[in-house]
């Protein structure tokens, strides 16, 4: 398998610890041990091939802010360096030597006052068996880590594992709100077409309607409200325009006295 990373407490790490105050020097600090709370466990090994691994790493005060970048690290958080790394009861031990920074005080002030909750995590590259329960090497150590309350982690493949998890949800999630959205507005545009179609049936209800009343009120003759003089007066822009027609219209018929052309047939003279 490919090396992943891991991020993993030590369990226990101060046992057997001890402060030499004058040197700066933290001793006996259980750096790895064989069982993970991650459901999986060191080969004795694997351990003992990567004891030189240990040897001068840094130990910076708590993880990265980005555990995707675990080696991106603010030379602020450095509290010292691994050295005298070695594999003693099936762990890694070895000693810190602390330097005079702000993150080194503080790491000693913490020890000094046996604060709860303070632990040691490693931070490594390292390879599984195929069934991940086991770790077969330690490909490189990136750092140890003194950390604050500290949980038990998943490695880094695990939290990608889950991040994908998640974002795959919030894909999904937002895939269904976008059908919804999609369905949403075409249910609108429908009651928009609708809502078109019916206010024009009704405009055009409203006009016919206008129409008759002011044909009833010109008393326009019946044979004079043709058809084709009916649509003339829907096509009109408004009631004024309308009433004007009608008045033209019954003014036309007046002229003529209403009075249809009479068509005579006359017999033929024989030639």
């Amino acid at each position: 398998m490919d090396s992943i990373t891991l991020t993993e407490r030590c369990q226990d790490w101060n046992q057997n610890l001890s402060v030499d105050e004058d040197n700066r020097l933290v001793k006996n600090v259980a750096l790895s041990g064989g069982a993970s709370r991650n459901g999986y466990t060191y080969s004795e090994s694997a351990l003992q091939e990567a004891v030189h691994l240990y040897e001068g790493k840094p130990v910076f005060l708590d993880h990265a802010q980005d555990r995707t970048r675990p080696q991106d690290r603010s030379t602020r958080d450095l509290v010292g360096s691994v050295t005298h790394a070695i594999f003693n009861e099936s762990r890694i031990r070895g000693d810190i030597q602390v330097l005079d920074t702000e993150s080194g005080q503080m790491f000693l002030k913490l020890l000094e006052m046996e604060t709860p909750g303070v632990g040691m995590s490693h931070v490594v590259k390292a390879r599984r068996s195929v069934d991940g329960k086991l770790v077969e090497q330690i490909a490189d150590v990136i750092s140890v880590d003194v950390v604050i309350n500290p949980a038990t982690t998943t490695t880094f493949r695990e939290s990608v594992d889950t991040e994908t998890t998640q974002s795959n949800e919030q894909t999904e999630a937002l895939q269904c709100l976008d059908e919804q959205v999609t369905q949403l507005e075409s249910e609108r545009d429908q009651l928009l077409s609708e809502n078109l179609i019916l206010k024009t049936s009704v405009e055009s209800f409203q006009r016919k309607d206008q129409i008759t009343q002011l044909i009833a009120e010109s008393n326009l003759p019946d044979q004079a409200v043709t058809d084709f003089f009916v649509k003339q007066l829907e096509s009109a822009s408004d009631n004024k325009t309308r009433r004007q027609m009608i008045q033209d219209r019954l003014h036309i018929v007046s002229v003529n006295g209403e009075r249809q052309p009479v068509v005579q047939s006359q017999e033929r003279t024989p030639l």
